[in-house]
């Protein structure tokens, strides 16, 4: 099976955070919690929630990183 490969912006990864809780109807860091705890099982939808979650916390200190430069710029 191949997948394609596509760049997300922080602001998209954000959305597509936000269509999972309002698809299951909890936040993501309670379903991280619940996920890592073996609670919800490991359907690939939640695989994808748990991996899109996974970006969005290594990207976070990047972006932050740059806006404080661009900040100070």
């Amino acid at each position: 099976m191949e997948f394609e490969s596509k760049r997300l912006t922080f602001e998209e990864l954000s959305e597509r955070l936000r269509e999972y809780e309002r698809k299951y109807g909890y936040s993501t860091i309670e379903f991280y919690r619940r996920f890592q705890s073996g609670e919800l099982g490991d359907d690939d939808d939640l695989m994808m929630w748990s991996g899109l979650y996974h970006l969005y916390l290594t990207s976070l200190p990047v972006r932050q990183f740059m806006q404080s430069e661009v900040a100070s710029a």
